[in-house]
């Protein structure tokens, strides 16, 4: 039997002065520690096709697929779509589904992706299109306050160099709360 070993990898850093700043943020507890070059860390995501984007500094964590999505009865006979994330049922608040004129039936909403957001009320997740990805980025194009996208009903903070929407993170708090009390 051959044992062949494989060589350590070896990370080089471009820019070693700034990944010790980064280091020394960090471990410092640095709240600006995300931002220091300037650049917002974003989650990709799509909505109606379209590419969209959010600040990750708002989000619990993002699911790349909702297990267990199914519909709870209300008292008031509708009923509210609830899945389980770190084994805690949550509601789910389907921004894809209100973007397109109506939410989706669980069913369709289940192993999809999702963006797990701490609202006032509790944590929700809002279902959003896939696939989901990361990215590092300075938001360019700057959106005046309160202008809604191309898409009906959303509100932008920016855009992308490649013309990627972000979403406006304290409107999407806001809409997830609301929608989940609904």
């Amino acid at each position: 039997m051959s044992r062949d070993r494989l060589r350590p990898a070896r990370l080089v850093p471009r820019d070693l002065a700034q990944l010790e700043l980064r280091a020394r943020l960090l471990a410092a507890g640095e709240a600006g520690a995300e931002e220091t070059d300037g650049n917002a860390r974003l989650v990709l995501f799509r909505i109606r096709g379209l590419p969209c984007a959010l600040d990750a500094a708002p989000l619990a964590r993002a699911v790349a697929r909702l297990d267990g999505a199914t519909p709870v009865p209300m008292a008031d006979g509708r009923e509210r779509t609830v899945a389980w994330v770190d084994e805690q049922p949550i509601p789910v608040a389907d921004l894809a589904g209100a973007a397109s004129g109506g939410e989706r039936p669980a069913a369709l909403l289940a192993g999809g992706p999702a963006l797990v957001l701490t609202t006032p009320g509790g944590p929700v997740a809002v279902a959003v299109e896939g696939p989901l990805d990361l990215r590092e980025e300075r938001l360019s194009g700057a959106v005046a306050t309160g202008q809604e996208s191309a898409i009906p009903g959303l509100r932008l903070a920016g855009r992308l160099g490649d013309g990627t929407s972000v979403l406006d993170a304290a409107w999407l708090l806001a809409w997830a709360g609301k929608a989940a009390r609904e």
